[in-house]
């Protein structure tokens, strides 16, 4: 009969015991790390489509701009297709030669909406342009 030297089991136990806590800590790592870069690339991507949007409705405003100068009557929305995105714009009379432009431009679910104000016509004159 044999008998087993306790020392020996034992090492080898803690040897394990250690690999399995180091090897468990590894991989939380890596998980966190993997997780941090998606979040990463999301917010990269939704940056990348504000500015798009935003690049967008600023389009579509000079687009409206110039169908106000081309009919200074012109109240009403429409919409621009754009490197195949749309825009909407609606200009309303609010009074006189004054007219508020809406403007809206969306790519990938961001939204860039401006708000635009002209005082008078011959020249077209902007008294007031604002992202909301």
């Amino acid at each position: 009969m044999k008998i087993l030297n306790s020392k020996k089991t034992r090492r080898g136990f803690s040897t394990l015991f250690i690999v399995i806590i180091l090897g468990g800590i590894a991989l939380s790592v890596a998980f966190s790390l993997s997780t941090s870069s998606v979040w990463s690339i999301k917010g990269s991507n939704d940056t990348k489509n504000s500015n798009k949007a935003k690049s967008l409705a600023n389009a579509c405003a000079e687009v409206a701009l110039e169908v106000m100068r081309e009919n200074n009557s012109y109240t009403g929305n429409d919409s621009v297709v754009l490197d195949g995105n749309t825009c909407t714009y609606t200009v309303t009379n609010t009074g006189g030669t004054t007219r508020s432009l809406i403007i809206s431009g969306s790519v990938g679910g961001i939204v860039r909406k401006i708000n635009i104000t002209t005082s008078t016509f011959n020249p077209l004159v902007i008294s007031s342009w604002q992202e909301v």
